[in-house]
């Protein structure tokens, strides 16, 4: 099948790598097929419509910005998405670019995106009360050394 895309021009992928959001992503929810474009070189990957060549979002793991991240998947969600090994969880998080600030970009962790990398199924969550920050800054502020003056 081939993929009209935002960044990478048109891509031939197999159907077996289709994934599928039953219920779309939020602003996005008639949006339900996306691929996942990624190179083994890069933390940075791209999750893109199939059918909408404008939507796509660049994505990172979590684990990447935030070693300690962790959360609950509720059980519905687990049932809905198949996931019955952690083996089987891909969990990504949305990059924010801000146009001409790349330095600005920040990384939403209070909604990762889980897959179920055998069936092929996706959601994304809501952690409303778990503390992370909807905009976490992806890169660390420089500091200016201190010069010591007598």
């Amino acid at each position: 099948m081939k993929v009209k895309t935002k960044f990478y021009g048109e891509v031939e992928v197999g159907t077996e790598e289709r994934l599928h959001f039953p219920e779309g992503l939020p602003g996005f929810e008639t949006d339900q097929d996306y691929i996942y474009l990624h190179s083994e070189d890069s933390v940075f990957a791209c999750l893109q419509s199939c059918h909408q060549p404008e939507t796509a979002f660049i994505v990172v793991s979590p684990f990447v910005v935030c070693p300690d991240y962790d959360f609950q998947l509720p059980e519905t969600k687990q049932e809905k998405l198949g996931i019955t090994k952690l083996e089987e969880v891909l969990v990504l998080a949305i990059v924010t670019i801000p146009p001409g600030k790349p330095e600005d970009a920040t990384v939403n962790l209070q909604a990762p995106i889980v897959i179920n990398t055998k069936i092929k199924k996706g959601a994304q969550l809501i952690l409303s009360e778990s503390g992370y920050p909807l905009r976490c800054k992806l890169w660390a502020q420089k500091t200016s050394p201190v010069v010591a003056t007598k």
